[in-house]
Parts: C-alpha cells; sequence; structure tokens
C-alpha cells in the first residue's frame, strides 16, 4: 500500500519549488550564521563587493569577489528584516512561478542579483545584503501580468511604494551618515529587480503560450462549456430518423404478420437488413 503524506485529509503540496527553496536557504544561513558564527558568515560571505574604497573591493584575481555578486541575495542584515522578505517573498513568488515557470524564475532571480551586485561593485562603497532586488523582479513581474491587459493595479503600485518605504527606513543609518550610499543602494536594487523582471516576461514561453491559449479559447468559462458540450453523447439525425423508421414498419409488419403470413417475414427481413 503507497504512502500518501497527509495531515486531517489534507496534503501538503511543493507547490513553487523555485521560491520555496530560496526562502528555506536564506532562512537556514541566517539560523546557522546567527547562532553558530556569530554573524560572521554575512560578513564576510552574504555581502556584494564594493568598489575600490570599500571593505569588501571586488578583485578580478579573487574567486570569492564573485561568488559575492550573487550570494549575498540570501543574506539579511536582521531578523525583522528577513521576515518581512520571505514574507515579500512567499506571496508573491508562487503565482509568478505558476505563470513563467520555475526554471525561468530560478534563472532571474540569479539575473537580478548578480546585477544588483555588479552595479554596487561598480558604484558603492559599502555592501549590499538581503534579496531586495529578488522582491522588485517579483514586483514588477506581477505589475507585467496587469499591464497586458491594459490595466494598472493600483495594489501593486502601493506594495512599490511600500517597499521603497521599508527600504529607506532599513538604509536610515547610512542614509544619516553624509554619504549616499543609501540611495543608490535602493536605485541598484530597482534596476537589477526590472532587469530581471523585463527579461522574465521577454523570453518566458510558458506565459505567451498561456496568454495565447486564453486568448484562442475565450477564457476558463468558454472552455468549460467547450468541455460540457464535448462530453455529451452525439447522435446523427439520420441515424435517429432511420432507426425509428426501421422500428415503425418493424412494428406494423409484426402486428400485420398474423393475417399475412409469409409477406409479413419478408417485409420483416428486409427492414433488418436496412438497420444493418
Amino acid at each position: 500500500m503507497a504512502n500518501k503524506k497527509s495531515f486531517f485529509g489534507l496534503k501538503f503540496v511543493y507547490d513553487a519549488p523555485a521560491t520555496l527553496t530560496f526562502a528555506f536557504i536564506c532562512i537556514v544561513i541566517f539560523a546557522v550564521d546567527t547562532l553558530l558564527f556569530k554573524n560572521q558568515l554575512g560578513a564576510n560571505y552574504l555581502s556584494s563587493p564594493t568598489t575600490a574604497g570599500g571593505k569588501l573591493a571586488f578583485m578580478a584575481s579573487n574567486p570569492l569577489s564573485y561568488i559575492r555578486l550573487i550570494t549575498f541575495a540570501f543574506g539579511a542584515v536582521s531578523a525583522s528584516v528577513l521576515i518581512c522578505n520571505m514574507i515579500f517573498i512567499l506571496l508573491l513568488g508562487p503565482a509568478m512561478e505558476e505563470r513563467y515557470g520555475t526554471i525561468v524564475i530560478a534563472i532571474m532571480m540569479i539575473v537580478s542579483a548578480l546585477f544588483s551586485g555588479v552595479l554596487n561593485a561598480c558604484f558603492c562603497k559599502t555592501s549590499l545584503s538581503g534579496c531586495s532586488a529578488v522582491i522588485f523582479m517579483m514586483i514588477f513581474l506581477n505589475s507585467f501580468v496587469s499591464l497586458s491587459k491594459k490595466k494598472i493595479p493600483v495594489s501593486f503600485v502601493l506594495v512599490f511604494i511600500l517597499f521603497i518605504c521599508r527600504e529607506i527606513f532599513d538604509l536610515g543609518e547610512t542614509l544619516g551618515s553624509g554619504t549616499f550610499d543609501g540611495g543608490i543602494k535602493i536605485i541598484i536594487n530597482i534596476a537589477g529587480g526590472l532587469c530581471g523582471s523585463l527579461f522574465a516576461f521577454l523570453t518566458s514561453p510558458k506565459a505567451k503560450a498561456a496568454k495565447k491559449s486564453e486568448s484562442s479559447q475565450g477564457g476558463l468559462l468558454n472552455r468549460a462549456s467547450r468541455m460540457r458540450e464535448s462530453s455529451k453523447p452525439k447522435t446523427s439525425f439520420f441515424k435517429r430518423k432511420n432507426s425509428d423508421t426501421v422500428q415503425a414498419t418493424y412494428s406494423e409488419n409484426n402486428g400485420s404478420s398474423s393475417s399475412s403470413g409469409s409477406g409479413g417475414d419478408e417485409t420483416v427481413i428486409s427492414s433488418m437488413r436496412f438497420e444493418d
């Protein structure tokens, strides 16, 4: 007997592999870094490279500089920032992963983080840490879905504004120190998210196929009605008419067979041949 993993009749489904895997990695890394490494892991490996005057200056001869261009997206400055980021990721990611596909979303996460890391290494003296670029990418993807229908979703506009406000508050210490790195970081994260979302929107065959299927079939209601009509048994008009005629002829000849004798049997045989 096959084992079914269920809880009170409900099965747990790993519905968004790329999104859930990314969230689990971020949570596990933060827990390990906080409990075992005393935040040294995040400071050395989960921070993006910087310009020449920064603490983690990008060096072409150092392989670790290239690794930091992506691994910084798995870090988090504090537990509150991590929880907020994971809420955004888990709310926005599954819907976009269902539309664009797991592989495309995973690639776009890497593209967004890589683009932001490269920009930070070119323009900022302080490091990035966190998945803000990935969240901006998902916000833009959700907006593009509605823009393709010639609509501007107010909800996602508010989400975009609120997330920028949260970024400003998180970088308040940097902004108050007299440097402009905090504002540049927000622009870099937006640019990274925009780059990843545009690339996913333009290159995703799954989204284009879904859009083409919806336009050709007229939506879910029309598809359901067509499936319901196709499931009904179909009987030809001429076949039904011929069957009724044969049945009527058979009953008439069967009733007159007692008076006509062998003539009625010949009529019955001819009607049966006609039915075949």
